[in-house]
């Protein structure tokens, strides 16, 4: 069954079979004021302050990518915090992510709200600095928000902490009201 279904999949004479969500290389559109009220009263919105600061405040992992020496990505999720409007990371510090941003300051996260995946936000940015001071209690406070109790059990005696502090250059973030998420629509099929 499987081996059809893929079979007719690729071929090309087929009709497209319409989706509920359609996955596009460029943004949609530029909306007018009267088009942007109606987006806005099908549960589509941009991801206020709030919400983005509501989005590290509680726990949804943030993976975060680096480059390496040869220019490739590398993908990490993580504990994270937003303070003020800096992204905190705990790492340790011979960890592949500290590595990568001694040579290219750029960093990328992306995180998702775990309750509802639609609200969701990518940060472009850089690593203003990188501090020990202070990075042990940070992590107990990450574990405390993540774990519900104020210890890391995996961390390892030689592994010696860093915070990495990210200043955000752009930010893009969507917010859908999970009742779109649930009943499949999207406000931009007509």
């Amino acid at each position: 069954m499987f081996s059809s279904l893929n079979a007719m999949q690729r071929d090309d004479n087929m009709k497209k079979i319409p989706t509920s969500v359609e996955i596009v290389d460029a943004p949609p559109p530029a909306y007018n004021e009267t088009e942007q009220k109606v987006s806005e009263s099908t549960g589509t919105t941009k991801l206020d302050k709030e919400e983005l600061h509501g989005l590290f405040r509680d726990r949804n992992l943030a993976f975060v990518t680096t480059l390496s020496k040869d220019g490739s990505p590398h993908v990490t999720p993580v504990w994270t915090e937003m303070i003020d409007d800096l992204i905190l990371i705990n790492t340790f510090e011979s960890s592949a992510k500290n590595k990568h941003i001694t040579n290219d300051k750029r960093i990328a996260l992306s995180i998702v709200e775990q309750n509802n995946p639609f609200n969701m936000v990518s940060i472009k940015g850089k690593v203003i600095e990188r501090t020990t001071e202070g990075a042990d209690e940070h992590l107990i406070r990450l574990a405390k928000k993540y774990l519900g109790i104020g210890k890391y059990y995996y961390r390892k005696p030689n592994h010696r902490r860093i915070i990495i502090k990210i200043q955000p250059e752009k930010i893009m973030g969507l917010s859908i009201h999970p009742a779109f998420y649930f009943l499949a629509y999207s406000p931009w099929n007509k």
